[in-house]
């Protein structure tokens, strides 16, 4: 069911003084309220440098909460935070608080929570999922030995992928040897037959969904 949500934020200020003690504004959670009166909990925080899965904010963004779907025109992921954060305005974002969503969809890419982590599903069947996640690198600066100055570090975001497979879980690379063994032996030759035939490449991440999808339908085991 769709709900529009409204944007105002309730702010409750509460000051209290017992035995010369006040509570801090830090005390205190930021709420956004729905029309159907649900209030998801968060942060209200200043725009920073942080990294962002998306160029700007302007994504369709469903939160899905206890099965009812919640609709946003203004959301992106904080991939330093791993956190799902709202526009404001020019200067404020509100950031949800991850233990009250289940999962949340942006511009159609559906992120999972998984031990109060969310993962990008690139590929779902049944219980057996291939998950995408984001993370963030630090790239030293390059060490001018000329001047002997190091320049600037870098902040990169990285993938990782993910294989789920009847509960057990395995990072994979994008590459033949990581791909190619996660199944048994004779089942292999299956595989890198449909892989020739189809003519996907292990390094490609739309071909490595269409891998995974033939493996979770053909394999009754992996490894």
């Amino acid at each position: 069911m769709k709900v529009n949500i409204l944007m105002p934020f309730l702010f409750y200020l509460i000051f209290a003084n017992s035995f010369a003690q006040q509570i801090t504004i830090k005390n205190i959670e930021s709420r956004l309220v729905t029309h159907q009166g649900i209030e998801f909990i968060g942060e209200l925080k200043n725009v920073s440098n942080e990294k962002y899965s998306y160029s700007n904010w302007s994504n369709q963004g469903v939160l899905f909460l206890n099965r009812k779907a919640y609709y946003l025109s203004n959301i992106n992921f904080n991939v330093t935070t791993n956190a799902f954060e709202s526009r404001v305005n020019k200067n404020q974002l509100f950031s949800f608080k991850n233990s009250l969503l289940d999962s949340v969809s942006v511009n159609n890419h559906l992120y999972k929570k998984i031990d109060d982590y969310f993962y990008e599903v690139l590929f779902e069947n049944g219980n057996n999922l291939l998950l995408k996640k984001s993370e963030i690198a630090y790239q030293p600066g390059i060490e001018n030995r000329l001047v002997g100055t190091v320049g600037k570090s870098n902040v990169l975001v990285i993938f990782k992928y993910l294989v789920k497979f009847n509960d057990e879980v395995t990072q994979i690379e994008l590459n033949k040897s990581s791909i190619l063994s996660l199944v048994e032996n004779d089942f292999k030759k299956v595989l890198e037959g449909f892989i020739d035939k189809e003519n996907l490449s292990y390094k490609s991440e739309n071909d490595i969904v269409k891998i995974l999808e033939f493996m979770f339908k053909n394999s009754s085991k992996m490894i």
